[in-house]
């Protein structure tokens, strides 16, 4: 996610810095070799469905979490329990090894 995003609003919110938050497109489209050395890195689970065996290994050494996509990227009554998920899902992130 880029700039101004609903999506990018509801990370800010939960504490997590965009590291694209400054990207001149809202929605970047960049390659791996060009994402910034991060923290934490989030994938959720839609509109691509990206899972601990999907998604994650291309961030090998870097702590990932999968999180709802529902209660990240969707307004409307699943925001109720937004903070809730998405701090519990927050709270465990998983670390792929380095690759040798």
């Amino acid at each position: 996610m880029g700039r101004d995003t609903f999506t990018g609003d509801v990370l800010r919110r939960l504490g997590i810095d965009n590291v694209l938050a400054d990207h001149p497109e809202r929605y970047p489209r960049i390659g791996l070799d060009e994402v910034p050395p991060v923290d934490l890195v989030v994938l959720p689970d839609e509109p691509y469905a990206f899972s601990p065996t999907d998604g994650p290994e291309m961030f090998a050494g870097t702590p990932v979490v999968c999180v709802s996509g529902r209660h990240l990227t969707w307004y409307g009554p699943s925001l109720v329990s937004a903070r809730a998920v998405l701090d519990a899902q927050l709270s465990r992130p998983v670390t792929t090894p380095a690759r040798t």
